[in-house]
């Protein structure tokens, strides 16, 4: 059986990435190998990322976001044990299966390329094991166009696709959606799932950082390749 390689990004906010990481390894239900791309964090925190990952590659200076995920994708696409390569927030939690389910989605749908699960949102204490597993059952045919995180590809996709353009700098945005394109050219299609099910608080690192800058630099970079909006 293929692994699933998955790739952490994280810079500070050392609480957020314990939660994730812990909810992560008691929910996965599938095999795996984590990759930690950690961006200038503390010394105390990059010890306890090390102890939590598979592989962790540390930045002694910020990077951007899309040099992050490439220096995941490269490692991951290099192990051949590797069957689908995945990013995950520090700002989300997890429930029982999910990874699994994405998997199986993917094996029977061969033209998806890029798959995300349905997100939850609000207070987190809402959202029990049991209300997840309940909306997986109930919506696990739906299957939707569209753009979130966390996201699964399988490996000879995010192959064919390439690595993610770091012409988009910090984590600005725009470059999950040209990403995207991409891989639509290429035949795929983007997708999300109810089979699946994860809680996002949604911009977990990035509202705490001024962004307005890059926001404007990436948007004007898209759109001189793409024109306006995104295509998924």
């Amino acid at each position: 059986m293929k692994q699933a390689g998955i790739i952490l990004t994280t810079f500070n906010f050392p609480e957020k990435s314990r939660r994730c990481l812990e909810s992560f390894h008691e929910t996965v239900g599938y095999p795996y190998h984590l990759v930690i791309v950690d961006n200038n964090s503390g010394v105390d925190q990059l010890d306890y990322l090390h102890l939590r990952s598979d592989y962790l590659i540390t930045n002694p200076a910020d990077v951007s976001l899309s040099r992050a995920l490439n220096q995941g994708m490269a490692y991951l696409l290099e192990q051949p044990e590797i069957g689908y390569i995945g990013w995950i927030h520090n700002d989300m939690l997890f429930f029982k299966y999910w990874l699994k389910r994405l998997v199986q989605t993917l094996d029977s749908h061969p033209k998806i390329g890029k798959l995300a699960p349905y997100n939850f949102t609000g207070e987190p204490a809402r959202f029990t094991e049991e209300i997840a597993e309940e909306f997986m059952q109930k919506n696990r045919d739906i299957i939707y166009p569209g753009n979130t995180c966390p996201w699964l590809c399988p490996k000879d996709a995010a192959a064919k696709t390439g690595f993610f353009d770091e012409g988009y700098i910090r984590c600005g945005g725009y470059e999950d959606w040209d990403y995207n394109n991409r891989m639509l050219e290429r035949g795929y299609s983007v997708m999300i799932t109810k089979a699946s099910v994860v809680w996002h608080e949604t911009m977990g690192t990035r509202k705490h950082i001024e962004q307005k800058d890059a926001g404007l630099a990436n948007s004007a970079r898209y759109t001189a390749k793409w024109g306006p909006g995104p295509r998924v």
